[in-house]
């Protein structure tokens, strides 16, 4: 079952992420965001999964120059979608 949150005005909004959710807590909700991270690796010049998993994804995002609003665009695009049974 997933946690409906209510948004700005008053939609419901299921599993949304956000700048104050951790790595961890993004990865153990939506496992398959893993290759969301993985993709900005590169950016950051560091395995985020390992440097910033106990760290909010807006600090990780400033921290590591990362663009934020992108960032969370594609991580909830990839918490919408089904998860790939191919793999």
């Amino acid at each position: 079952m997933r946690r409906t949150l209510k948004g700005r005005a008053g939609e419901a909004q299921v599993g949304r992420i956000t700048p104050e959710m951790t790595v961890l807590e993004i990865l153990c909700r939506h496992r398959h965001t893993e290759e969301v991270f993985r993709q900005y690796d590169g950016a950051a010049v560091v395995c985020l999964c390992c440097a910033a998993l106990f760290d909010a994804v807006g600090e990780t995002a400033r921290k590591y120059g990362l663009d934020l609003q992108g960032l969370l665009a594609s991580l909830e695009k990839a918490a919408a979608a089904p998860p790939d049974e191919s793999k």
